[in-house]
């Protein structure tokens, strides 16, 4: 028998993402949520509809094909992380981690950021989170 592909939503490019909450209000799973102006998805609940991606006015959404065990993306707790620059060095075979800046009200401000775009390029070594002296690294595996 044939395993179904799953696409599933996996991360919002926040430079694009309006915060209309049109994904949160056409989500029939209550699968999405908005925590402090930032989307998050709860993967238990979402049912790969994709009908946040259709409603998305800006295709803020990016979505991916999921294995079971696959990492989905990795999350970087910005509150806990110290800029370090650990997951900037060799941890990662394939460098998806860089600093950048954002804008913080008035304020310009360096953070660590993951390149959710080039997430099928993780293999799930998991090294930046097991290296990361903070624990501000969170990956996120979808477990089918």
């Amino acid at each position: 028998m044939r395993k179904k592909e799953r696409f599933i939503p996996v991360q919002i490019d926040a430079d694009i993402c309006m915060r209309c909450e049109r994904c949160l209000k056409a989500c029939k799973n209550k699968a999405i949520v908005f925590d402090r102006g930032i989307r998050k998805v709860d993967y238990d609940k979402c049912k790969s509809c994709l009908v946040c991606v259709q409603v998305c006015p800006r295709n803020a959404i990016v979505v991916t094909s999921v294995e079971s065990e696959q990492v989905l993306t990795i999350k970087i707790d910005h509150d806990k992380c110290t800029l370090c620059e650990e997951c900037l060095s060799d941890y990662c075979p394939h460098d998806l981690f860089y600093k950048d800046k954002i804008k913080l009200g008035e304020k310009e401000i360096e953070i660590i950021k993951f390149k959710y775009n080039e997430v099928g390029r993780c293999r799930g070594c998991l090294k930046c989170q097991a290296q990361c002296p903070e624990n501000a690294i969170l990956p996120v595996i979808f477990n089918s």
